[in-house]
């Protein structure tokens, strides 16, 4: 059976301003070029760019959503705003010891020239964002793109 589009995930189980910012965040990712592989991966050229994770459960009935991975660290050719990278920091996450068996769980990272240790897989997660969160958020997926455009052999995963 075919997995859900996104969009339809989005619709099933958000409502409010979370859907209406998740469509938009989605719009957004598409207008880019960027392609949902497996329905939550968004790739742009072949390299995954985030995840978008969206659940429905007792603990949280109206939906929540959140978006996992985002560059790092800027480029000299597309400079970040101090406001976007303390947003970044502010949304680091800690290894929870969720019990995966990722290799870069647990690791140390700087991150917008901070360091920080023992970090989740995905070490930035922004957990319902909203409408103002999501234009810092657009402004990261920009700096990606522009690496991956401009910057040989540049690896997102290597954030």
């Amino acid at each position: 059976m075919p997995k859900k589009s996104i969009e339809c995930n989005i619709n099933n189980n958000l409502c409010g301003e979370a859907l209406t910012n998740a469509l938009d965040f989605i719009s957004y990712l598409k207008g880019k070029g960027m392609t949902a592989d497996d329905g939550a991966r968004f790739c742009y050229k072949g390299q995954m760019m985030c995840i978008i994770i969206i659940m429905k459960n007792e603990k949280n009935p109206n939906g929540e959503w959140f978006i996992c991975d985002c560059p790092i660290y800027e480029h000299a050719g597309y400079p970040i705003n101090e406001n976007v990278k303390l947003f970044v920091q502010e949304n680091v996450q800690k290894c929870r010891s969720c019990g995966c068996d990722h290799e870069a769980r647990g690791a140390t990272k700087i991150i917008f020239g901070k360091e920080y240790e023992n970090l989740c897989s995905s070490e930035v997660a922004f957990i319902n964002p909203d409408a103002e969160a999501l234009e810092k958020i657009k402004v990261l997926m920009d700096l990606w793109v522009y690496k991956i455009d401009n910057i040989v052999g540049y690896n997102s995963q290597d954030r």
